[in-house]
């Protein structure tokens, strides 16, 4: 980061370029870019915070690859971080299928509720939103006919409850 990324407005915080990425919606590309955002905030926080970060981008972006597109379409997405007060923010963008309301509304955690012990009581799938919003401090979703957008923010340096 340098001076030339970092914009500050009378009022409003000071916010800087982390990284920025275009990119193929696959397997192979999700696995480079989160390695690079992982590489990034170990540079910046502790590294259970930069595991933190990795496993819910990671778990994000392969669900858009696998949901959103699918086996049968491609496309593209894109991946913006800043820093601003102490925060990640983290915005991805795709054109795949949106995620459906009702399991948004469904990840709410409970999903981990289940008995370690118990085999037939671990759910088989439909963790993966959870497991993002437990990921980061706060998660915003917007579909709009011009695509999706997930906002995630994350203290520096702090795991998400």
């Amino acid at each position: 980061m340098n001076a030339a990324d970092a914009m500050t407005h009378e009022g409003q915080a000071t916010r800087m370029h982390v990284y920025h990425a275009e990119f193929d919606a696959t397997l192979d590309e999700v696995s480079r870019v989160c390695a690079e955002l992982q590489a990034l905030a170990q540079a910046r926080g502790p590294i259970d915070w930069a595991a933190q970060i990795d496993l819910g981008l990671t778990e994000a972006l392969s669900n858009v690859v696998r949901h959103g597109y699918g086996p049968e379409r491609s496309g593209r997405m894109s991946l913006h971080c800043e820093e601003q007060d102490e925060h990640w923010l983290i915005t991805l963008k795709d054109r795949g299928d949106p995620i459906p309301k009702d399991l948004l509304d469904q990840a709410d955690g409970s999903v981990f509720d289940f008995d370690p012990d118990d085999v037939q009581s671990i759910p088989e799938g439909g963790m993966g939103l959870s497991l993002i919003r437990n990921c980061f401090d706060q998660l915003d979703y917007q579909a709009t006919p011009d695509g999706n957008t997930l906002a995630l923010s994350t203290r520096i340096g702090q795991s998400a409850a």
